[in-house]
């Protein structure tokens, strides 16, 4: 936080956890569609642990899990925290505004629901000032930033792709 870099998590992975809830996946696709559960796990212990309200200069991104899951976790957590706040009085604000706040996300992998429209709406929630291109290239699963990004103005086309990652992690 001193150095004013963001702290950067890849919350998935071989690292010696099981890679999913369930225990470890007999498939690949177990792992790759369980990158955002990992990524919501670690969030959600990160708001409710209070690292945010000890640290609120903290910057954080995660990547490669994608970003439509965030709005429902987010509505979720902020219904939850008003019926048990008694169990959590060091987390004074609605988690979702921690996240609004101070976390970025990473579009890798895209979101690409029918209708397209809905990926929109999500970005919308979560702010185009917090989500940053990343393709994952050269992996097979790469996104391909002339096919797989939605419809953008000008100026969120600017900030998607080099202004939010300059303003997150400086020139």
């Amino acid at each position: 936080v001193r150095a004013g870099l963001p702290v950067v998590v890849h919350a998935f992975g071989f690292g010696g956890n099981k890679n999913t809830p369930s225990g470890w996946g007999s498939y690949y696709i177990e792992d790759m569609v369980g990158h955002s559960q990992s990524m919501q796990g670690q969030l959600v212990s990160l708001v409710m642990e209070g690292v945010f309200e000890r640290l609120p200069g903290l910057k954080l991104v995660l990547i490669e899990a994608g970003f439509g899951w965030v709005p429902p976790l987010c509505w979720r957590l902020d219904r939850t925290w008003e019926k048990l706040r008694a169990e959590t009085p060091h987390v004074k604000r609605p988690p979702s505004a921690y996240i609004r706040e101070q976390v970025w996300f990473t579009t890798q992998p895209m979101e690409e629901p029918e209708p397209r429209q809905h990926a929109l709406d999500a970005a919308d929630w979560i702010g185009w000032d917090r989500l940053l291109f990343a393709s994952d290239y050269p992996h097979w699963d790469f996104d391909d930033p002339f096919t797989s990004a939605p419809r953008m103005t000008e100026a969120q086309k600017a900030a998607f792709y080099r202004g939010n990652a300059r303003a997150v992690f400086g020139r």
